[in-house]
C-alpha cells in the first residue's frame, strides 16, 4: 500500500514538451538568420563570372598592346643610337686612316619573313683604290648592319635625303650581294660628298602590318648631318 505521505511530499511529474524548450535562433528551421546568412555568402553567378572573365581579358588585351608599342618604340630608339654611333666611328675611321670611308644603305627584303624592298641595312667600307674602269675598291672592315625587323628609313625625299639619289648595285659577296645601294664617302678632314646646300637627313620609322608609312608617323626617330663635317645630331 503506497503512504499517503509520500504522495504527498513526492512533487508532481514535470512533463517537457518540445513545444516548451526554447529555440535558439541559431537552431530555427525556417528563414533563421543562419540560414539567411548562408544565402547571402553563396558563390558568383554564371552571368558575374563571365563579366569579370571579360574585364580581365579586356585590361589583359590593353595592357598587351600598350607593352608591344613600348618596346616597338625602344627598338626604334635603339636603332637610331646605333646608326648614329656608326657614323661617328666611320668619321674616326676616315681620320685614323686617312683615307676615304664609303657608307652604304641597302635596300633589302625583311630577314625573316615576306616584305616589301626598303632601306633596311648599311656598311661601312674603307676605300683602297680605284679599279681599270674607274670603280672604287672598297674594303669592309665590320660586318652589315642591319636595323631591328620592323625599323626602315623613310621612303620620302623630305625625310630621307637618299630617297631618289643614284642607285649603285652591290658587286661584293655576303648578306648584301647584289642589293641595291645608296652611298656616299667621309674624307679624312670630316668632309663628305654628301649635297652642300642643306644638311642630310636620315628617319627612321616602324614597319606594321599595314606596311611602310607613306606620310611621317607620330613615332620617329631623326638624325640630321653636317655635309662639312660629319657631325650628327638625334631627334
Amino acid at each position: 500500500m503506497t503512504s499517503p505521505q509520500w504522495s504527498q511530499a513526492w512533487p508532481p511529474c514535470l512533463c517537457i514538451t518540445k513545444s516548451s524548450v526554447p529555440t535558439s535562433p541559431c537552431a530555427a528551421p525556417n528563414g533563421s538568420p543562419k540560414m539567411n546568412s548562408k544565402k547571402r555568402t553563396k558563390g558568383f553567378t554564371l552571368v558575374e563570372l563571365l563579366f569579370v572573365v571579360a574585364i580581365v581579358g579586356l585590361l589583359t588585351t590593353v595592357a598587351v598592346a600598350s607593352v608591344s608599342g613600348a618596346l616597338a618604340s625602344q627598338r626604334l630608339s635603339t636603332a637610331m643610337r646605333q646608326l648614329s654611333a656608326d657614323l661617328h666611328q666611320a668619321t674616326m675611321l676616315a681620320r685614323k686612316e686617312n683615307l676615304p670611308v664609303e657608307l652604304r644603305f641597302y635596300q633589302l627584303p625583311p630577314a625573316t619573313q615576306p616584305g616589301a624592298m626598303a632601306w633596311r641595312a648599311y656598311q661601312i667600307g674603307l676605300l683602297n683604290g680605284w679599279d681599270a674602269e674607274g670603280n672604287p675598291r672598297v674594303n669592309f672592315p665590320t660586318e652589315m648592319q642591319r636595323f631591328p625587323e620592323d625599323v626602315v628609313l623613310m621612303p620620302d625625299a623630305q625625310y630621307n635625303s637618299f630617297q631618289g639619289q643614284p642607285v649603285h648595285q652591290n658587286a661584293s659577296t655576303g648578306p648584301a650581294a647584289d642589293a641595291p645601294y645608296v652611298s656616299y664617302f667621309i674624307h679624312s678632314n670630316g668632309a663628305t660628298t654628301l649635297p652642300l646646300h642643306a644638311p642630310a637627313v636620315l628617319t627612321l620609322v616602324r614597319e606594321t602590318t599595314k606596311g611602310i608609312p607613306a606620310t611621317l608617323p607620330k613615332d620617329f626617330r631623326s638624325i640630321v648631318i653636317d655635309p662639312q663635317t660629319h657631325q650628327s645630331r638625334t631627334y
